[in-house]
Parts: structure tokens; sequence; C-alpha cells
């Protein structure tokens, strides 16, 4: 049974409790194991990540890798939160709500998509350093809107959830286009061929562009609602019926 550190039971890797002076000083480091982890999931999938492998490359016996996190899916929280980490963001607002969140979310979406295993991890419930400091960064964004916090934090998983369904979307199609050749999509009665053929093309920039244009468009609606006030932006219409949210 491999030596675990404490803390091995939490349910996160990030809610561990820091590392006291007595205990003994780790051979390597949790980034390093980290990077190697995602260099091997990007040359051959998140299949190509094991203990094994990692010891190899680093120098260890596989055994040991258990000091730093209890399991895989730990492991896994990791990787997420240090591709995350690789997304260029800006120093500051630049005023533009609207352009600040689609730097971001482009920025984001070309990292991500740079890591084709990293959509089937999805969005990890607990945050790590990095992914805190994505928020933080791109929360500032609404700054002098009057939004309130829960609006903001609900526009921003908005964004979030788009661009993982985009890039894992993207990931599908070219990983389709890798193994097969170019084809019509087959007649339905009930989809036309101009319907099937745009269907093919949900996967580029422009799609992409398209999506995310919708999105900050129904935000600017809440944003204008807000008026600067400091109201909720689901608010209650005129009549007095709650909105519901979307």
């Amino acid at each position: 049974m491999p030596r675990r550190p404490p803390g091995s039971g939490a349910m996160s890797v990030w809610l561990r409790p820091a590392p006291t002076s007595r205990q003994p000083e780790p051979a390597f480091s949790r980034d390093e194991i980290t990077r190697v982890a995602i260099e091997l999931a990007d040359r051959g999938g998140l299949a190509a990540v094991s203990m094994r492998r990692i010891a190899a490359r680093i120098g260890s016996a596989p055994t040991s890798l258990y000091w730093y996190f209890s399991d895989k899916d730990e492991l896994y929280e990791l990787m997420v939160d240090a591709v995350i980490g690789q997304v260029p963001l800006p120093q500051r607002p630049s005023g533009d709500w609207r352009a600040d969140l689609a730097a971001i979310a482009w920025a984001a979406r070309t990292t991500l998509s740079s890591h084709p295993w990293f959509p089937q991890l999805g969005i990890h419930p607990v945050a790590g350093p990095q992914t805190l400091r994505f928020g933080a960064i791109a929360l500032r964004s609404f700054e002098g809107l009057g939004l309130d916090q829960e609006t903001e934090v609900n526009i921003l998983a908005a964004v979030n959830n788009y661009i993982y369904g985009f890039v894992q979307r993207e990931v599908a199609w070219q990983r389709f286009a890798s193994r097969a050749e170019p084809a019509a999509a087959p007649a339905r009665e009930d989809l036309s061929a101009e319907h099937l053929a745009a269907r093919t093309k949900l996967h580029g920039d422009e799609s992409f562009a398209f999506g995310l244009e919708c999105l900050l468009d129904g935000f600017a609606v809440r944003v204008a609602r807000a008026g600067g006030n400091g109201e909720s932006a689901y608010g209650t219409d005129n009549s007095g019926d709650e909105e519901s949210p979307p």
C-alpha cells in the first residue's frame, strides 16, 4: 500500500490541508508531475496517462506519486487547473466588458483546443488556484456595470460552459475528420440539404464567433436592465412576475 499524505481522504486535491514543516520534503514537485502528465495526454490522450509512465519520466517509483495525490481523479484536477493557467489573460479591464469577455473566450478556446483530452474532464466543482485566478480576472470585466455578484458569476459560467461545449464539439469533429473521408450527409425528410451542410461547419472560427456574439447580446440585455443601479439583472418586470433565470 503506497504511503499517502495527510488529507488524502478529502473530496478534492485542493481541499487537503497545507503540509506541515515536520512532513518530509518530497523528491519531486507536484507541478513537475502535472507537467509530465499533460505532455503524456497531449501525445496519447488520457489513456496514456499512467503512474508507471509518469514515474519513468521523472525517475521515481510509481507508488511514490501517491504522496502528491490520492488517485487519478486528483491528478486530473491538477492537469485541468494547470491548463487553465496557460490561458493568456489581460492585466486589467479595458472598460469595454464585451470586448474583454470576447478576448478571454477566444484565448480560452485556443488554449483548451491545444489539449484535445481536456473536454473529457470537464469543469470540476472545486476550483484550483489557476482556475480561481482566471475567474477573478474575468469578473473584473464587469466592474462599474451595477451587476450583482450572483449575476456576474452566472454570466461567466455561461461563457465557460459555451467554451467547454464548443471545444468538445471541435475535438470530436477533428477526430472524425482524421479517420473518415469527406462525404455528403445522407438525405432526410425532416432536414434539408442546407441544414445538414450547415451542421458540418459548426466547429470553426465562424461558428464560435456566432455563438459567442449571441451570448454577449443576451448579456447586454441584462447589463442594460441593471442600469448601473446595483439591482439584480434577474430582476422583476413591471407586472411583478419574477423572470425565470436563463
